[in-house]
């Protein structure tokens, strides 16, 4: 085999190899609903992408919508129809509404009625038949590449409401899906991002609140989505251990849309695994995901994840040590979410 062939075509290779590739589990997708609701023909699209990439399972959610748009907004009730025309390939998580009532509800002002209101949300969301709450959001940066319409929002990660969620989590047994931009330490925001002007040019450090939030309730389980490609580079892997080792709670997902030579990259450029990236799966077997953040329209994935994302999902598992694949692929995400196991 020549040296120059990429880490893409070895995988796709080893694939073909395979009698049987792995078969993933999806734990972060999205219907796209701007400029077009058309969730009939996001759930077509979604299957027909799960069929060609032999994604067994999604997990369906709504983002974190900060403001009620009619037009755009949904929650679980408007996904329950693909449960039901497929009941093995999706499982849904719910939240978009809690979501706003967090960034529209500063901390302060969260009295007993406003908390009363949110859990009597959340229950709705369990009855509904979610195995998880989300996406919810903290800080939730702006990105040019995902659009104008692509929101800035910043709660902190201990708001109270978050806080209460955790309870709720725990006490019926669901995990939390996070999305949080993390920022160490006041810090500049980073110069991709500056042509968004949702944006401000200086983020705050959300890091102690984030913590506060994984010690609230050690029974409550906390999936931090998009680890391996993040528009705040700051998700290190000493971080991430030093994360995991004190956290025994909080679980992450990989969205891989491409490589980076930066640390907080899981892969090269030319699609490569990077080695400390396999040690702390190593380390953590228990602990890792798949979430590829694609948004399925009319015509397939049209923002979110791309093509390339979803196709290093399975370049990931394809580099993993053989013991390692079944794990990061779909038994973590059965074990967490409580989901049913993948038919033979």
């Amino acid at each position: 085999m020549k040296e120059f062939l990429s880490a893409t075509a070895l995988v796709l290779l080893a694939t073909v190899s395979r009698a049987e590739p792995v078969p993933l589990i999806d734990t972060h997708a999205h219907f796209q609903t701007i400029p077009y609701k058309e969730l009939e023909a996001s759930h077509k699209a979604a299957l027909t992408n799960m069929d060609r990439m032999n994604i067994a399972r999604s997990l369906l959610m709504p983002p974190p919508f900060a403001t009620l748009t009619p037009q755009w907004f949904y929650d679980i009730e408007d996904l329950q129809f693909a449960v039901r025309a497929n009941p093995g390939r999706f499982a849904l998580l719910g939240g978009s509404s809690l979501n706003i009532m967090i960034h529209s509800t500063a901390p302060s002002a969260v009295t007993d009625e406003v908390r009363a209101k949110f859990r009597k949300r959340a229950l709705e969301i369990v009855a509904a038949g979610a195995v998880g709450f989300g996406e919810i959001s903290a800080l939730h940066v702006s990105i040019p590449a995902m659009g104008p319409k692509h929101a800035y929002e910043d709660a902190p990660p201990d708001h109270p409401l978050l806080l209460l969620l955790a309870d709720i989590a725990a006490e019926n047994g669901i995990p939390i899906d996070l999305h949080c931009d993390l920022v160490p330490e006041n810090m500049p925001l980073p110069e991709a991002l500056l042509p968004n002007q949702l944006n401000p040019r200086q983020l705050q450090a959300n890091l102690p609140a984030l913590k506060r939030l994984l010690s609230h309730n050690h029974k409550a389980r906390i999936v931090w989505s998009h680890v391996g490609l993040e528009p705040v580079p700051t998700r290190q892997p000493e971080l991430v251990r030093q994360m995991l080792q004190a956290h025994p709670n909080l679980f992450m997902s990989f969205r891989l849309n491409h490589g980076l030579p930066r640390p907080a990259a899981t892969l090269t450029p030319d699609g490569r695994l990077k080695p400390v990236w396999v040690d702390l799966i190593r380390e953590f077997p228990d602990r890792f995901m798949l979430g590829s953040d694609a948004f399925y329209g009319r015509n397939g994935i049209v923002r979110g994840s791309s093509e390339e994302g979803m196709r290093n999902l399975r370049g990931l598992i394809e580099q993993l040590p053989q013991e390692l694949q079944g794990k990061v692929a779909s038994e973590n995400a059965i074990r967490v979410y409580r989901l049913a196991p993948l038919a033979n």
